[in-house]
């Protein structure tokens, strides 16, 4: 069903007119599914480290670093395939498109794991964050009265419910978008028009 809607979307750049070669589309695809597979088995190893690790600020920053440095890397793989050149819109769509569909499906398999697999640990994760900030304004010398609004802020949201999970990466798409027109600006080398001989 992933590989479904995955495909779905990809067709979308073809009905807005992007003709988005079969080659890109494959590399899109490969590329997308390989970070999204990566990204399950990260989430898949903090959840069974625990709370704590899911929790934890090193868990995020590596896959922050890693969403990142992928499709920079790929994009520029795909851009050496061509004699090096790459248009902008084919370096847009290959890290746009590759963070999308990897997104899609880390946030397929975590509303699996928090709301059929596992209900509960998202409760559990979510003590661990509350019980981490308090520790940390408590080191800062918080006073009581912000530690305490803090802990309503963080009871009163629900995190992992499908739907706060489905906006989140809503939301993450127009980072992706962002991110994806810096890299196609950085990596773009446009073939020239006329060639000297």
């Amino acid at each position: 069903m992933a590989l479904y809607l995955l495909d779905r979307l990809l067709s979308l750049f073809e009905t807005n007119k992007l003709n988005m070669s079969e080659e890109l589309k494959q590399h899109i695809l490969k590329h997308g599914l390989t970070l999204g597979g990566i990204l399950v088995a990260i989430t898949t190893f903090s959840y069974i480290g625990g709370p704590e690790i899911v929790a934890s600020y090193s868990v995020s920053i590596g896959s922050l670093i890693l969403m990142i440095a992928f499709p920079i890397y790929q994009t520029r793989r795909f851009r050496t395939t061509h004699e090096g050149f790459i248009s902008f819109r084919e370096a847009f769509s290959s890290s746009t498109g590759i963070l999308i569909a990897a997104g899609f499906i880390n946030t397929f398999a975590s509303i699996l794991l928090y709301n059929i697999i596992d209900p509960g640990f998202g409760i559990e994760v979510m003590d661990a964050i509350i019980n981490k900030t308090v520790a940390q304004l408590e080191s800062i010398g918080a006073e009581e009265s912000l530690i305490e609004e803090t802990i309503k802020s963080f009871e009163g949201s629900s995190n992992f419910d499908v739907m706060n999970m489905f906006k989140g990466y809503i939301f993450s798409i127009i980072f992706y978008t962002v991110f994806g027109l810096l890299v196609a600006a950085f990596t773009k080398n446009e073939k020239p028009m006329f060639t000297e001989e």
